[in-house]
C-alpha cells in the first residue's frame, strides 16, 4: 500500500479496484505539459543536490543543458527557471553530502507493508527533515497532505529522529513546513490550523488498509 493508493480507495472503492487490482489506466487530471515540467524540475533538483551544487547558477546551467535534450525541448523554460530559483533560495544551506535523494521509504504498520517515495531527506543537528517538491499551483487537500507527510515521518524513523516534514510548494509563496515533537504532533510553522498528529495518521492508514482487505473479500463498492 501507499498513501496515494489508500486515498484513491477513500475517494472511490471502484476507482481503487480498477487502478490497483486490474491496473487499468487512470484518468489524468494534469496536462501533459504540466507533468513534463514537473518531471524536468524534479530531475534537475535531484541531480544538483546529489552533485552538491552551491549556487543557483550551477542548477540553472545544468537545467539549460537538460533543456537542449529532445525529451525536454517542450518544457516551458520560464516556469522551470522560476521554480529552480525559488528552490535554491529556500534550500541553500539545508542539503549536504549526507542528504538522500529519491529515497524509497518502506515500512510495516501493524504488520501491513507500505511504501512511499521522498524527494529528499536532509540531516540536521535536530534530526531529519523530509522534503517533497510540488510543482503545481493547486492546493492540496488536508487529508492528502497529512497522510503523505505523516507517512514520511513514520517510515523515515528507521533512519533517525524525524524533526521536520516539508512540502516545498515551488509555485506558492511559502513551503508547508511542520515540526514534529516527541508526541507525534506536527506543528505548522505558518499556520496552526494545519496541525496534525502522525500517530493519528498511522491509525487512519491501518484502518483504511484493513477496509481494503475487507473489500477484496466482499467486493468494492461503486461511487455515487
Amino acid at each position: 500500500f501507499s498513501p496515494s493508493a489508500l486515498l484513491a480507495f477513500v475517494e472511490c472503492q471502484k476507482k481503487y479496484e480498477y487502478q490497483y487490482v486490474y491496473h487499468m489506466p487512470e484518468k489524468k487530471t494534469l496536462s501533459w505539459d504540466a507533468m513534463r515540467l514537473g518531471s524536468f524540475v524534479h530531475v534537475a533538483l535531484e541531480k544538483g543536490v546529489k552533485v552538491g551544487f552551491h549556487s543557483a547558477k550551477e542548477f540553472l546551467d545544468l537545467a539549460r543543458e537538460m533543456h537542449l535534450e529532445e525529451d525536454w525541448l517542450s518544457v516551458d523554460w520560464g516556469e522551470a527557471e522560476h521554480m529552480i530559483r525559488v528552490f535554491f533560495e529556500r534550500n541553500k544551506g539545508k542539503y549536504s553530502e549526507k542528504s538522500r535523494t529519491e529515497q524509497v521509504l518502506r515500512t510495516e504498520l501493524n504488520g501491513i507493508p507500505f511504501v512511499g517515495f521522498a524527494d529528499r531527506i536532509d540531516v540536521h543537528a535536530q534530526g531529519l527533515e523530509i522534503i517533497d517538491y510540488k510543482t503545481g499551483r493547486q492546493t492540496i487537500a488536508p487529508r492528502d497532505r497529512n497522510w503523505q507527510l505523516g507517512y514520511y515521518a513514520l517510515a523515515a524513523r528507521k533512519f533517525g529522529k524525524v524533526y521536520k516534514i516539508t512540502l516545498d510548494m515551488l509555485k506558492q509563496e511559502k513551503p508547508l513546513e511542520f515540526v514534529v515533537d516527541e508526541h507525534g504532533n506536527a506543528r505548522g510553522l505558518h499556520s496552526e490550523r494545519m496541525d496534525f498528529n502522525i500517530y493519528e495518521v498511522e491509525h487512519e492508514l491501518i484502518q483504511t488498509a484493513e477496509e481494503i482487505f475487507q473489500a477484496y473479500e466482499k467486493g468494492f463498492k461503486a461511487c455515487p
